[in-house]
């Protein structure tokens, strides 16, 4: 397994993915080594790792080395990332040559980087960067046994551009909170995300700035809490008696059980939204966008509130908050969707063909 770093679960959405598939290995019996493009931001992390039985080699130069030595023992490859496979794919089939390689694109950049222009300042880099992605990511996809794409609509993206790949689907990894702290006890708004992925940025300005002040019009008490890994200057000058920029959190558990309403008002992006689906795996309720919920099934008023209006999305903040009844139906359906197509089981089930497969 190649990566950027080792996984770093509690600060943003593919680490946590990528952790859960390398436990669905490990436990399904397959002999892992992992190797990080780059240190985690603590080595707590790869220790964390080397604890369930999982070699780390990090860098590049340490990976050739490894696999000059190794690499005629793996019977599989599998490259995460388009920057990272590009890097690492050369190196893998010159060293690697028996082992099926497969590719994980995390999420297709170039579609999040084209969605962006539309909210930059700089739309001509971002097209420059689209353009840039798009031909890595295809490079990657037909270089490699296998291509993982994270969304069903993400791998008709990739079938369109080049019909012949083998793509296969599997999408973010969740686990279900048990227990579901009851809607009377609870209070506030909430946002987690990682600040190094600019659309969480654009969400977290928009909404402070174009939503938050509609809602509190009709409930001047409500505050919104904003957690995240390298929360920038931008959004920690947002602070003021109604947001509350907290920063990183290690363990986020009490703010899920303890706030009312999870906000995702994400205008750009790609992928499937992890944010989207660590709340609805802890109950908490979601209003959420068209791009926030693409790829989970969401369907509006059953299983999350989805508008893309900021006039439509304050309203239904406002209407999830104030109505006991709809927020215990989706807490209760939220938690169901994910169990049925998002937990560590129903992924396992689908990693095992995507393993064993020899197409």
């Amino acid at each position: 397994m190649i990566d950027w770093k080792p996984p770093t679960p509690d600060r943003d959405s593919g680490s946590f993915r990528m952790r859960m598939i390398l436990e669905l290995m490990s436990e399904d019996g397959w002999v892992v080594d992992f190797i990080g493009d780059r240190r985690a931001e603590n080595l707590s992390y790869e220790a964390s790792l080397q604890e369930f039985g999982i070699p780390v080699i990090i860098g590049q130069e340490a990976a050739f080395r490894h696999l000059t030595h190794h690499g005629g023992a793996y019977q599989t490859v599998w490259i995460s990332r388009p920057e990272i496979a590009e890097r690492y794919l050369p190196m893998v089939r010159a060293l690697a040559v028996q082992a099926r390689v497969i590719y994980d694109t995390v999420d297709l950049h170039w579609i999040r980087l084209r969605r962006g222009m539309l909210f930059s300042d700089t739309p001509e880099v971002l097209r420059v960067a689209s353009e840039r992605f798009r031909a890595i990511e295809l490079c990657n996809a037909r270089c490699s046994d296998l291509t993982i794409a994270i969304t069903d609509d993400e791998r008709a993206a990739l079938l369109e551009t080049s019909p012949d790949l083998a793509v296969a689907v599997l999408p973010n990894i969740h686990q279900v909170w048990p227990h579901v702290a009851p809607v009377s006890t609870r209070s506030d708004l909430f946002f987690i995300g990682s600040f190094t992925h600019p659309p969480n940025v654009d969400a977290v300005m928009y909404f402070a700035r174009e939503i938050f002040p509609l809602i509190l019009q009709r409930m001047p008490d409500v505050r919104f809490h904003i957690a995240g890994s390298d929360m920038p200057y931008s959004v920690r000058a947002l602070k003021t008696k109604r947001i509350n920029p907290v920063g990183f959190v290690r363990d986020v558990t009490p703010w899920f059980r303890r706030t009312r309403v999870f906000v995702a008002p994400l205008r750009h992006g790609a992928g499937m939204k992890g944010k989207v689906g660590q709340s609805l795996a802890f109950g908490l309720p979601v209003v959420t966008t068209r791009v926030g919920a693409e790829g989970m099934g969401l369907t509006h008023e059953v299983d999350a509130m989805i508008a893309d209006d900021r006039l439509d999305f304050a309203a239904a903040v406002i209407r999830l908050y104030s109505d006991d009844r709809l927020w215990r139906c989706l807490s209760s359906a939220g938690q169901e969707l994910v169990g049925q197509r998002f937990s560590k089981e129903a992924v396992g089930r689908a990693l095992t063909p995507v393993l064993c497969s020899n197409g």
